[in-house]
């Protein structure tokens, strides 16, 4: 039997594992697809994500292999493109590399990794006590961690996931070649009915990723590329030539864009990074809250392990923070919601930002994890902005 077993292999599930190995537990992670494996979504690293993987002792491997990003370009309708300036340093990097940094980082403390798919997590005397798997049989341990993605099965056996509503969105793009220039910037692209960005990889390279509630999903599945331009053109105006825009590799899909749960711990589990809750993606917060969530659940998992009395308090206060840090970075996720998707918000926004480098550096502070979401959502904040 492990001390911790793991389910999910992605920045929260290989983050908590390393915490746990380093530690002196014994942990195994299972894990369904084979690394290393292709994911475009979340390959942008805020300063808030590279501290935290400084703190993993990654951030300079990390370094080594990603390119530096020197900010965000905003693109409105109706407004020359505005450039905001990270104040700390940011990084982009494609997910199979920084999730087999990370994975492989375990693995070389100490955790075992199981290629096997999960069916089922199975129960002991009320409380949760391994998972079922469909190669390797029941594979039983003191705690599970449940780092298992959007739609977590662990999170519905434990019957932690609450309903969310019919307004989800959906992510369809991919890596793409033919767009130069971006120098170290992604671009945002914000207008009603859709918004995309541009996150510059190496080269010309980049991952595009257009995000759309799901009426106009079928339209955008089936012809992202020509989408793609399209709508660059209808809010873009003639800032940037799409015509020689090509995909590189298959097209990802992703969705629906929304996961809640009643609570981030149950009787011998907890959950972690999207399995505990997610943040719309176009905010780039999903890598920072992944890596601070596995911070959290490891600092937890060692707490009931080495006080085995504080088990219920600590999975308590771990829920409860957990979920006071996902609802003030879901209110920061709706102001940008809003920002974009109104367009007479979208406008006044990015004037007002392109006037107050102070106020850029507020609002990508808090996005970025450097400081907290209220630092943006205080009623002055909200009104140097909107008003």
């Amino acid at each position: 039997m492990a001390d911790v077993l793991v389910v999910g292999a992605g920045p929260a599930g290989a983050a908590t594992a390393l915490r746990l190995a380093r530690a002196g537990l014994d942990v195994t992670i299972l894990e369904r697809s084979r690394f290393p494996r292709r994911k475009v979504c979340g390959e942008y690293l805020s300063a808030g994500a590279v501290a935290a993987l400084d703190e993993l002792e990654l951030g300079e491997a990390v370094r080594a292999v990603a390119a530096p990003l020197q900010g965000v370009r905003l693109v409105v309708p109706g407004l020359e493109p505005v450039a905001l300036r990270f104040p700390g340093g940011a990084l982009s990097l494609a997910r199979e590399r920084l999730d087999g940094a990370i994975l492989d980082a375990a693995i070389a403390a100490g955790a075992r990794l199981v290629y096997d798919h999960a069916l089922d997590v199975t129960f002991a005397r009320g409380r949760v006590a391994g998972v079922r798997t469909a190669a390797s049989g029941d594979l039983s341990a003191r705690f599970v961690v449940g780092a298992d993605g959007i739609g977590s099965l662990v999170a519905r056996k434990v019957g932690a996931v609450h309903p969310v509503g019919a307004r989800a969105r959906y992510a369809v793009g991919g890596h793409y070649s033919g767009l130069p220039d971006l120098n170290g910037f992604v671009e945002m692209y914000a207008g009603a009915g859709a918004y995309f960005a541009i996150n510059p990889l190496s080269g010309d390279l980049a991952n595009v990723m257009v995000v759309v509630r799901k009426p106009a999903l079928a339209a955008w599945s089936g012809a992202v590329d020509e989408g793609m331009r399209g709508k660059a053109a209808e809010l873009g105006g003639a800032h940037r030539d799409f015509s020689r825009a090509a995909r590189v590799g298959p097209r990802a899909s992703i969705g629906p864009l929304a996961h809640r749960v009643r609570s981030a711990s149950a009787p011998g589990a907890l959950l972690a990074g999207d399995a505990a809750g997610f943040v719309n993606p176009f905010t780039g917060q999903g890598i920072y809250l992944a890596l601070r969530c596995a911070e959290r659940a490891a600092a937890t998992l060692l707490r009931a392990l080495q006080k085995p009395g504080d088990e219920s308090a600590s999975f308590a206060e771990y829920a409860r923070a957990v979920a006071s840090e996902l609802r003030s970075r879901a209110r920061l996720a709706a102001l940008v919601d809003t920002l974009v998707e109104v367009p007479f918000f979208a406008r006044r926004a990015a004037a007002r930002l392109d006037r107050s480098p102070q106020l850029a550096a507020v609002l990508l502070d808090a996005l970025g994890g450097a400081a907290s979401p209220r630092t943006v959502l205080r009623p002055g904040t909200l009104r140097r902005l909107l008003v």
